[in-house]
């Protein structure tokens, strides 16, 4: 990727955030029980330059910087300033408006916000003085019309739209052409394996950062557009500048790590969400805790247990319980606090531990209101419990999914998550059948089960499956001694998920008995590359060393 500024591009670029990074201790002012983020630290470049005068127009670069970043507390906490300052500036309501919106992440607005969000969309057109911003304030509303009776994908869809159509009356307007990619993203199908609307939105943030190097949507929305294995070396130069960028904003410095988790670059992964947690960890609204603190923590035991750093993987939940403080009910935080103990079980096959998961902090946070996440555990539970022989727990577990699942209705926007859970329930009733010895009921459950995963998509709120469907595919396949099936199941997971240590491992041991010298040594010394560390123990690591010995 080219990275060029025009002298034409100079004349039009105002910078949105410019302090200097070194200057950390003062970014952030405090709001009784709230830290925010001010706008004088660094954050990147957009363009925009005509707002409502010099005293909200820092102000405005700022928020829509962080929207670009979706920084979303932070950004509506600026915009609340901006309304503050002059109540009757468009740019102060609809930037309110567009806080509240998420198209790349699983949560909706409440009902009182989206009957806000319609409010602040008609007064900003109401104070729209120019076509630009008619039609700015039009695409919001297109969200937030009818606000009680439309699904979140309905409302992407004519957001989209909405954007659409801003984008072709202004086509150098590059804000609006990137408002229009986002929400094309967030509507493309995650069936439509050829990736074309993946493919134009990268290309289309790639030529804005031509244009402007540091420009926060352009690096933004070029990682999520390449958030796929085979498309993430695309954005690998632009994780590795994204941070830079933005050194002090959590979700800045996390999402180099959706590209690295892609790619299999644990140790990347690791020190970017380790900043982003501390980052996070200085951010407080209302007095809650930060859900980028627990994003990027579910990242990070991720990638320590692809490492085998077993130890540092289990330091992380028990940093978690010594955090003090309400928690900020989001779905991103839930899906971490799911998923966390979950990885700590199954990635080491300890099954009776898994079998005995409940959900984390049950007096703390409403897991009731989070049915799609709650699953996760009970998927865990249902797979730890079949491979452990506690038949009594699996159908418990298998219970659990079906009333979770009646839970969630027919609901649109929770489709995506109702078939992650179909097709987890597939997985423990399969192995359900193995255990009780219904071998080949469930090798034809574990392959449709496979199948149907590999027809969707990651979601963006993970860094990969709680257990990929097909490694345990092939685990079944090695168990009923068919390794050579086993070895094929485990190379197909490593192309979805590349250096996931099981399935590097049993790649390797599938070949050893399959009598495959040559794809063993490869994979079991794939495998000691990716567990390099010291701090990397398990036995698996001691089996895979003494066999390349042997070779």
């Amino acid at each position: 990727m080219r990275f060029v500024i025009t002298f034409f591009a100079l004349a039009i670029l105002i910078a949105s955030c410019n302090r200097n990074s070194e200057q950390v201790s003062e970014t952030k002012v405090s709001d009784a029980s709230s830290i925010y983020l001010t706008p004088d630290i660094m954050c990147g470049t957009i363009q925009f330059t005509d707002g409502c005068g010099p005293a909200v127009d820092t102000l405005i670069r700022f928020g829509i910087t962080l929207i670009h970043h979706m920084t979303y507390e932070d950004a509506e906490h600026t915009f609340d300033q901006v309304i503050a300052k002059d109540p009757d500036c468009f740019w102060g309501h609809w930037g309110k408006g567009m806080t509240f919106i998420h198209p790349m992440w699983p949560d909706e607005p409440t009902a009182e916000r989206m009957q806000l969000g319609w409010a602040l969309s008609q007064r900003a057109i109401a104070l729209a003085k120019n076509e630009k911003e008619k039609k700015y304030g039009e695409a919001l509303a297109a969200y937030y019309q009818d606000p009680t009776g439309r699904s979140k994908p309905e409302r992407l869809a004519t957001f989209h739209s909405g954007w659409k159509a801003a984008n072709e009356q202004q086509p150098d307007d590059i804000e609006a052409r990137l408002f229009y990619g986002l929400t094309k993203l967030s509507t493309a199908s995650p069936a439509d394996k050829t990736y074309a609307i993946q493919l134009e939105v990268g290309a289309l943030a790639e030529k804005v950062l031509e244009t402007i190097p540091d420009h926060p949507g352009g690096f933004h929305y070029a990682i999520h557009a390449y958030d796929i294995p085979s498309l993430a070396p695309r954005a690998l130069r632009v994780a590795e500048s994204y941070g830079k960028i933005a050194p002090e904003i959590p979700h800045a410095l996390h999402m180099p790590s959706h590209i690295f988790t892609r790619l299999g670059y644990w140790q990347e992964s690791i020190d970017w969400n380790n900043r982003s947690a501390e980052a996070a960890h200085k951010l407080i609204v209302d007095g809650k805790i930060s859900m980028h603190l627990f994003h990027a923590l579910d990242y990070v035991v991720y990638a320590y247990l692809q490492q085998a750093e077993d130890v540092k993987a289990e330091g992380v939940l028990k940093h978690i319980d010594t955090l003090s403080g309400q928690i900020l009910e989001n779905p991103a935080t839930m899906y971490a606090l799911a998923a966390m103990p979950a990885r700590m079980a199954l990635e080491r096959q300890r099954w009776a531990d898994a079998a005995q998961l409940k959900v984390m902090y049950a007096d703390r946070v409403p897991w009731e209101k989070f049915p799609a996440y709650e699953a996760i555990v009970h998927f865990a539970r249902g797979i730890g419990a079949a491979r452990s022989g506690k038949q009594e727990i699996v159908q418990d577990a298998i219970n659990r999914q079906d009333t979770l699942l009646a839970k969630m209705g027919d609901s649109k926007a929770l489709a995506y998550w109702a078939e992650q859970i179909r097709i987890q329930k597939m997985a423990v009733l399969a192995w359900q059948a193995y255990g009780q010895g219904n071998t080949n009921d469930a090798l034809n459950l574990m392959r449709m089960a496979a199948e149907k995963e590999a027809a969707t998509e990651k979601h963006p709120v993970s860094p990969g499956e709680i257990l990929p469907i097909t490694e345990l595919y092939a685990d079944m396949l090695l168990e009923a001694k068919r390794p050579a099936d086993a070895l094929v199941q485990y190379e197909k997971s490593l192309v979805r998920n590349p250096n996931r240590f099981n399935s590097l491992y049993g790649a390797g041991y599938a070949a050893e008995l399959s009598g495959n010298a040559q794809a063993a040594q490869k994979y079991y010394s794939d495998l000691l590359k990716v567990a390099h560390t010291q701090d990397a123990t398990r036995t698996r690591l001691t089996h895979a060393r003494e066999q390349l010995k042997s070779m």
